[in-house]
C-alpha cells in the first residue's frame, strides 16, 4: 500500500527514522491508501551558509542538520471514502530551504516612517502576547524592528506557521502560528524538531495546526480526527468550544443537493377520490 521508493537500505532507514515509522502506522489503518514519501537530495553546506548570510541569522542546529540531510520533506496519503472515491487528505510538508522566506504579506516587520517623522509599529509587532498551550500561561514575544519572522507554511489563508527570531542573534527560534485575520500569536513548538514530531503525531491530518488556534478546526477536518485519531481531540476537549471555521475550499467529501429532500405536495383524501373518479 505504501509507495516508498528508496534507493538503498541506508536511505530507507533514514526516512523511516525521520518519519518515526509513520508509514507503517498509516498502512495499518483501514481505508488509508497511497502512503507516499518523496525522496529529496540534501542541501549543500554552501546553500545553508548562503541562506544564513542572506537573512543575517543562523539556522538552529536541528534544522540545519535536517536540511543537510534532505532539502525539505513531503509526505502524503489518501483516504478511501468509497470504492470509487479515493482522495488525498493527509499531508506533511516542509519547503525547500530556498522557499523559506520572510513574512511580508500585509505584515511587513520593517518599521515605517509616518508623515510627522515618528516611527509607527505595524500591528504584528504590537500584538506580541501569546498563550503557551503546554502550560496555559500567558507569555510575551519581544518583537521589534530587528526581529525575523520566516514562513514555513500557510493554512488555508487563515494562519501561517512561522519560525520566529526575536533577534537575529537568537540561536533558538521558536515555532508560532500567526492568525492572519487577528494577527494573534499562538505558540506551537519550542524547536523545529518538536514541530516535526507534532506533525507526525497528528498523522499529517489537514489543518491540524488549527487545533491550537482561537478559531479551531473546520467541521469536516474534525470529523476526520474523530474517525482516525479521536485521542488527539480528547486531551484538548476545549477546542470544541471554539468557533467553526468556514473555509472557501472544497472539502474531500460529496455535497448533498438540498433539492433531494423536496417532497411532493400533500393532497386531501377528497381530492384523491375526485382524481380517481375522473
Amino acid at each position: 500500500m505504501a509507495s516508498l521508493k528508496i534507493g538503498n537500505d541506508t536511505e530507507d532507514m533514514f526516512y523511516e527514522n525521520l518519519s518515526l515509522g509513520l508509514a507503517k502506522v498509516l498502512n495499518n489503518i483501514p481505508r488509508i491508501t497511497n502512503v507516499t514519501l518523496e525522496k529529496r537530495l540534501p542541501c549543500e553546506k554552501a546553500q545553508v551558509t548562503a541562506w544564513e548570510s542572506r537573512h543575517n541569522v543562523y539556522l538552529p542546529d536541528d534544522m540545519k542538520r535536517f536540511y543537510l540531510s534532505t532539502d525539505g520533506f513531503n509526505f502524503y496519503w489518501s483516504y478511501q471514502y468509497s470504492p470509487n472515491d479515493i482522495r488525498r487528505v493527509g499531508h506533511i510538508h516542509f519547503p525547500h530551504l530556498i522557499q523559506i522566506t520572510l513574512v511580508r504579506d500585509n505584515i511587513d516587520t520593517i518599521l515605517t516612517v509616518s508623515p510627522n517623522t515618528t516611527l509607527t509599529v505595524p500591528p504584528i509587532i504590537r500584538q506580541s502576547n501569546y498563550v503557551d498551550m503546554s502550560s496555559g500561561h500567558l507569555d510575551h514575544l519581544n518583537l521589534n524592528s530587528r526581529s525575523k519572522i520566516f514562513e514555513l507554511s500557510t493554512i488555508a489563508n487563515l494562519a501561517k506557521v512561522c519560525l520566529v527570531y526575536e533577534t537575529p542573534e537568537s540561536s533558538s527560534p521558536k515555532i508560532f502560528l500567526l492568525e492572519t485575520n487577528s494577527l494573534r500569536w499562538q505558540f506551537l513548538a519550542e524547536s523545529f524538531t518538536e514541530y516535526l514530531r507534532m506533525s507526525i503525531a497528528h498523522l499529517g491530518l489537514p489543518y491540524w495546526e488549527l487545533c491550537f488556534s482561537s478559531c479551531g478546526l473546520p467541521a469536516w477536518t474534525e470529523q476526520l480526527f474523530l474517525l482516525l485519531a479521536p485521542h488527539l481531540l480528547e486531551k484538548n476537549d476545549n477546542r470544541r468550544l471554539k468557533n467553526i471555521v468556514c473555509i472557501n475550499e472544497n472539502p474531500p467529501y460529496n455535497v448533498l443537493d438540498p433539492a433531494v429532500f423536496r417532497t411532493k405536495l400533500r393532497c386531501s383524501r377528497q381530492t384523491q377520490k375526485m382524481r380517481l373518479n375522473n
